[in-house]
C-alpha cells in the first residue's frame, strides 16, 4: 500500500487567501475613495461659504464708506448737533437697504443687512455722533455680525419646499 502526502498547503488554500487579501484591498481603497471624496466636498462647502463672507463683507464695507460720505457732507452742511441728525434721517429717508432708527436718548442708528447665503446675513449697526475735538468720528460700529436670515428659517420652519431644506425637530 502507497501512503498518501496529506501535510503542507494545498493550491484551495492559497487561492482563497489571495482572494481574501484583494477583497480586502479592494474594501480599503473604496473606503478611502469615499472618505476622500466627502472631505473634498466638505472643504469645497467651506471654502464656498468663506468666499460668500467675505464677498458680504465687501459689499458691507461699500456701503460703510458711502455712508461715511453721506455723513461728512451731512455735517458739513448742518450747523449744530439736533440738526446733523435731523439731516441723517432726511439723507436715508427714501432709502430701502438702509433703516435709520433713533433710540431714547436720541442717537440716530443706522442698520442695513447684507445676505452671506441664502440662510445667513451680515448684520451692521452703526450709531451716528456728533464729532467734538477729541474725536472726529461720525459713527461707530456697534454690530457687525452674521445672523440667521429668519425669513428663510419661517420658510423651512413651513416645509412649503422652496428652499429644500426640511428641519428634524
Amino acid at each position: 500500500m502507497q501512503k498518501k502526502y496529506s501535510g503542507g498547503i494545498n493550491i484551495g488554500t492559497s487561492s482563497i487567501l489571495v482572494t481574501f487579501v484583494l477583497l480586502a484591498i479592494v474594501t480599503f481603497a473604496a473606503l478611502s475613495y469615499m472618505s476622500a471624496k466627502s472631505d473634498y466636498t466638505l472643504s469645497k462647502e467651506a471654502a464656498d461659504r468663506t468666499a460668500s463672507y467675505y464677498d458680504a463683507n465687501r459689499m458691507a464695507e461699500l456701503y460703510l464708506a458711502n455712508i461715511e460720505g453721506l455723513l461728512a457732507k451731512s455735517l458739513y452742511a448742518s450747523d449744530a448737533e439736533g440738526e446733523y441728525y435731523d439731516s441723517i434721517e432726511k439723507i436715508f429717508a427714501d432709502n430701502d437697504r438702509i433703516t435709520v432708527s433713533r433710540t431714547e436718548e436720541g442717537k440716530v442708528i443706522l442698520s442695513y443687512a447684507v445676505a452671506v447665503t441664502q440662510g445667513q446675513n451680515l448684520e451692521v449697526e452703526l450709531v451716528a455722533r456728533f464729532p467734538d475735538k477729541g474725536d472726529d468720528r461720525l459713527f461707530y460700529i456697534s454690530k457687525w455680525s452674521t445672523e440667521i436670515n429668519e425669513e428663510w428659517l419661517e420658510e423651512i420652519k413651513k416645509g412649503d419646499g422652496k428652499s429644500g431644506v426640511k428641519l428634524l425637530f
